[in-house]
């Protein structure tokens, strides 16, 4: 690998401060040929590539330190601002992480991407109308955008205004059919909202698409509510939660986005003897 001429410049005042910094009014300065913004910037982009593989490997603090490096070379590079953005995010610093993507929007406030991380970390921090405010914006530049949707739809039930949920679902199961998250959260506010033979009718659809415990776990508990005992959905939420044992716990239901009343049914399917011993072993995997 070649090396470039700003680590070159880089190592040339290194070699001053070591050697050539004396004590005499005569000193020697050797002429060290400072790189142009071109190689400045290529050069921060490389460290962006460094840092973007430490966060692969959850070493953020460490990204954060050369992102801020590679900012100082080139200040104007939207993508060192979201990757650092990333980086604060991942370290738990949500108030700098959305600094950085104020950075980034100043230089291209036209990328729908900055609106939709933006987005997601106010979902994170629960500020559900900055969160559907960014979305929003991200999404009346990129109207196309099925996460988009996907997250606005998620931040709807949250708010409980289920019926906005559903219409933006409804969004992206037109852009794609088969888009099980959203589909199985389709179920979750029909659910909610009393129609339960819907809801149990997006389970199936959604446990069709994708095997995910998810699905699963609440088409079994839609066809216990419904229909009562039945071996098939005793064995089936046996199943989801051999794969899944998180969802034996109400807040992990919680945080899927489950309901009150789709969490009730649920406590009385695990209540049944049938489910007993599955429940409690599952909630064991999880202590």
């Amino acid at each position: 690998m070649k090396t470039s001429r700003i680590f070159k410049y880089l190592l040339g005042l290194s070699l001053i401060e070591a050697f050539f910094i004396t004590t005499s009014s005569i000193a020697f300065f050797p002429r060290i040929n400072e790189p142009n913004q071109q190689e400045l910037e290529s050069t921060s982009i490389q460290i962006g590539e460094t840092a973007k593989q430490l966060i692969q490997f959850g070493k953020y603090k460490e990204a954060i330190k050369i992102l801020n490096l590679a900012l100082q070379l080139n200040p104007k590079e939207e993508n060192l601002w979201m990757a650092l953005a990333e980086a604060q995010f991942n370290a738990k610093d949500s108030y700098r992480a959305l600094l950085s993507l104020d950075k980034a929007l100043v230089i291209n406030p036209k990328n729908a991407s900055i609106y939709f991380t933006k987005g997601s970390i106010y979902m994170n921090s629960e500020q559900l109308e900055n969160a559907i405010s960014m979305l929003n914006q991200g999404l009346l530049l990129d109207n196309k955008n099925e996460t988009g949707y996907f997250q606005l739809g998620n931040a709807y039930i949250m708010l409980k205004e289920y019926t906005k949920a559903l219409d933006t679902y409804n969004k992206v199961t037109k852009l794609n059919p088969n888009f099980w998250q959203v589909i199985n959260n389709q179920g979750l506010v029909l659910y909610e909202i009393n129609k339960k033979k819907a809801a149990l009718s997006k389970f199936k659809l959604a446990a069709k698409i994708s095997n995910d415990a998810e699905p699963r776990l609440a088409l079994a508990i839609s066809i216990y509510s419904t229909k009562g005992n039945s071996i098939q959905s005793f064995n089936m939420a046996k199943n989801a939660l051999t794969d899944n044992p998180k969802y034996a716990d109400i807040e992990y239901q919680s945080e899927q986005l489950w309901g009150r009343k789709l969490q009730h049914s649920a406590k009385l399917l695990f209540r049944t003897e049938e489910m007993k011993k599955v429940v409690r072993e599952a909630r064991e995997k999880t202590q």
